[in-house]
């Protein structure tokens, strides 16, 4: 199940006491997450593990009444904590109340929204590597030693926010280490936005990852600096649209050769979307949007990067004087699964 990954659930984290051991589900699809903990419990009991599981629930007020009780419900062996709208609000208190200035509250709240790929997809050519280069993240799984804070995930509600990882490994004592493991992921349907929508966010993320690789500066304990300030050049808006106008127009060619009816329909609905989302692929129009997407994005993720250090500075000195907001999930307590946790 990929999840949202927020700012505040990264300095969360980093608050936890540093001796235990946790296991955490950020997720904002409230809904679904029992299933998810209630499998990594099993998991976890068969294997012969006590972890403490903590879920950060980035949902909406509304969807936390609707489905929080399905949190509570679940069957576990081990403790399920749980850190949700009115504790991230009492975390976010505390934190501007140590800032002392309220013109950065809008930025500590900044969060980022993950979706799935759109289709089935098998991942192979897999081969065990450790390397500080810039690989793609093969596996869904990814695991940092966070004792002493790490970067902060790009702020954004694009697809990109962990890219600042494949950046951030390759300074001198940090590696990545790539499992020889293949994964088939199923797209949930379930709160995720049109297909059409996808291949613009993809585009616009590629672009700025493009950009920011580019422009690196330099890669610390805690962050990154570049250089690159959010311009979009003609060529890069007139490159991005003459990609997506060709696979338009393949899929117009599709459909005069389709003989179902509901494929037909299918791609045109596809095609309709594709040229809404791009702006009806009008170049000035989509030029000026996108210039104006990609510098909010660049400043707020300057900006963010700029106040981390502070905030774990913050959370740092304050980590063993008490806990930080969260509830235990009084769910029902299995003593013992079936087999013999080995």
């Amino acid at each position: 199940m990929r999840t949202i990954k927020t700012v505040v659930a990264n300095i969360y984290q980093f608050c936890m006491r540093l001796a235990e051991n946790i296991f955490v589900v950020p997720s904002y699809r409230l809904r679904d997450v029992g299933a998810t903990i209630e499998a990594y419990d099993e998991h976890f009991w068969s294997n012969g593990h006590s972890v403490k599981m903590m879920v950060f629930d980035d949902s909406s007020l509304a969807n936390h009444e609707k489905y929080f009780s399905r949190l509570e419900n679940t069957k576990t062996v081990n403790d399920v904590f749980y850190v949700g709208p009115h504790e991230k609000e009492q975390f976010l208190s505390f934190l501007n109340k140590k800032l002392r200035d309220r013109k950065l509250e809008t930025l500590v709240r900044s969060h980022s929204e993950l979706h799935h790929v759109n289709d089935v997809y098998v991942l192979d050519n897999f081969r065990p590597v450790v390397t500080n280069k810039n690989w793609r993240i093969d596996c869904g799984v990814a695991g940092y030693d966070n004792r002493l804070g790490l970067p902060p995930f790009f702020p954004t509600r694009l697809r990109f926010e962990d890219y600042i990882y494949r950046l951030w490994i390759q300074q001198n004592g940090v590696v990545s280490a790539h499992t020889d493991a293949v994964q088939t992921h199923v797209k949930n349907n379930y709160m995720r936005n049109p297909l059409a929508m996808d291949v613009f966010n993809e585009e616009i993320c590629t672009l700025l990852k493009k950009k920011i690789k580019a422009s690196l500066e330099s890669t610390d304990d805690l962050s990154i600096q570049f250089s690159y300030q959010g311009e979009v050049s003609l060529q890069d808006s007139e490159e991005i649209l003459e990609k997506i106008t060709t696979v338009h127009q393949h899929i117009l060619k599709t459909v005069s050769s389709t003989k179902n009816e509901g494929r037909k329909r299918a791609l045109i609905l596809f095609a309709e979307n594709l040229a809404r989302a791009f702006y009806g692929f009008e170049p000035d129009f989509f030029q000026q949007n996108v210039s104006r997407i990609v510098d909010d994005v660049i400043s707020q993720i300057h900006a963010s990067l700029e106040i981390w250090p502070i905030l774990v500075e913050i959370c740092y000195f304050h980590k063993d004087k008490r806990e930080f907001p969260q509830i235990r999930i009084e769910n029902k307590r299995v003593p013992a699964r079936i087999g013999n946790g080995n």
